[in-house]
C-alpha cells in the first residue's frame, strides 16, 4: 500500500509550525498523532526511522516525507547521531485534501491526478535537486520568525515549496513520450552536472557529445528556454546557496567549491543573481537557524496547540 496526499492550491496553505532538527547520539522520535495537520519532513543528512501506525519507514538523506493527518507517529530506533532535518506543520482547508491509496507503486499513479490547482506528493520519494529545497525550506524559517504583520508571508513561502515538492515528483514519475532531441539534452544536463568546473566551456560538451557548437546551442535553448552558460551558471549558483546555508565556510572556499575561477568573479555574479552579496544572503537566511528552530518537534500537534487554535478557529470562521 502506498500512500500520496493531493493538496488544493487554489489558496496556500497554513503553516503551524516549522524548524530544522539536529539529532543527538541515542536519539528517536517520540510518540506524536497528528490531529488533522499534516507534516513534511526533508532529510539533509543520516537517517530517520518512523512507524507510521504499523508501517515501518526509513528515510535518508535528500529524501522527503509526507504524512497526512490523523496518524500515530513515532520512532522505531535511533537515529544516527548528526541527522539533520527540517520539518513543517501545515493544514489545508478541509475537507478539501484527499489521500490516495495505491495497491502497487507510483509507477501505476494516474496522470489525471496532476492538475494545475493540486500538489501532489507521496508518502516518501528522493529529491533530485536538493539545492533549491534547502533554500527554500531556510527561507522559511526565516520568515516564519519575522515579525511581518500578516503570517501570510510565510503561508505563501511554504506552498511554494511544496509546490517545488510535487513539480519533482511528477518529473521523476510522468512517463513523457520525449522526443531524441530532448533527450539528448537531458544526457547534456546530466554531463554538465558531473564535468562541472571553473573553466568548463560550450566547445567541450559539445566534443564530449560529437556535436557541432551552434547545433548543440541551439537544440538547448529550444529544449530548457535557457542557454548553456546560463544553465551552467545557475547550477553555480545554486551550489553556491546551498553551502552558504548549510555550511561555515569562508567566501573563497564556497567560491571555489562552486566552481568559479575566483571569489571577486563569485561576489560579482552572486550580487547580479540576488541583489545581496554572499555575505547578505548568507545573514539573511542562515544566521537563525545554525542549529535548530525554538520550536520542539516531539511536541504533538493538536488543536490544543496556541497557534493551531488560532488559525483552525480562524478558519473555520471563514467557511
Amino acid at each position: 500500500m502506498y500512500t500520496i496526499s493531493c493538496l488544493p492550491v487554489n489558496e496556500p496553505v497554513l503553516h503551524i509550525s516549522s524548524g530544522k532538527f539536529h539529532t543527538k547520539a541515542h536519539w528517536k522520535h517520540k510518540y506524536m498523532y497528528h490531529d488533522g495537520n499534516f507534516e513534511v519532513i526533508i532529510i539533509i543528512k543520516g537517517t530517520l526511522h518512523l512507524k507510521i501506525d504499523d508501517n515501518l519507514y526509513d528515510i535518508h538523506e535528500n529524501e522527503i516525507f509526507t504524512l497526512p493527518p490523523y496518524h500515530h507517529l513515532e520512532g522505531y530506533k535511533e537515529s544516527p547521531a548528526d541527522t539533520e532535518y527540517f520539518w513543517f506543520h501545515f493544514f489545508v482547508k478541509a475537507p478539501q485534501f484527499e489521500t490516495i491509496e495505491l495497491e502497487d507503486n507510483i509507477n501505476c499513479l494516474s496522470r489525471n491526478v496532476f492538475k494545475t490547482d493540486q500538489i501532489v506528493l507521496p508518502i516518501q520519494f528522493k529529491v533530485e535537486d536538493m539545492a533549491q529545497i534547502f533554500v527554500l525550506s531556510n527561507e522559511i524559517l526565516d520568515v516564519s520568525q519575522s515579525n511581518y504583520f500578516t503570517p501570510m508571508s510565510t503561508d505563501y513561502i511554504l506552498t511554494t515549496l511544496l509546490i517545488e515538492l510535487s513539480e519533482q515528483f511528477y518529473q521523476q514519475i510522468h512517463d513523457k513520450s520525449t522526443s531524441f532531441k530532448s533527450e539528448r539534452v537531458e544526457e547534456i544536463k546530466n554531463w554538465i552536472k558531473a564535468n562541472l568546473t571553473s573553466n568548463l566551456r560550450v566547445s567541450d560538451i559539445a566534443n564530449a557529445f560529437n556535436l557541432n557548437t551552434h547545433y548543440l546551442v541551439r537544440i538547448f535553448k529550444n529544449e530548457t528556454d535557457s542557454t548553456v552558460i546560463q544553465y551552467i551558471n545557475q547550477l553555480k549558483l545554486k551550489r553556491a546557496q546551498e553551502l552558504l546555508l548549510r555550511t561555515k565556510l569562508s567566501i573563497k572556499q564556497i567560491a571555489n567549491l562552486s566552481y568559479y575561477s575566483d571569489d571577486k568573479r563569485f561576489m560579482k555574479s552572486f550580487k547580479q543573481s540576488t541583489s545581496l552579496t554572499p555575505s547578505e544572503y548568507r545573514q539573511a537566511y542562515a544566521k537563525k537557524f545554525l542549529d535548530s528552530s525554538n520550536f520542539d518537534p516531539e511536541i504533538p500537534i493538536t488543536r490544543n496547540i496556541d497557534s493551531y487554535r488560532k488559525k483552525f478557529n480562524d478558519l473555520q470562521q471563514g467557511d
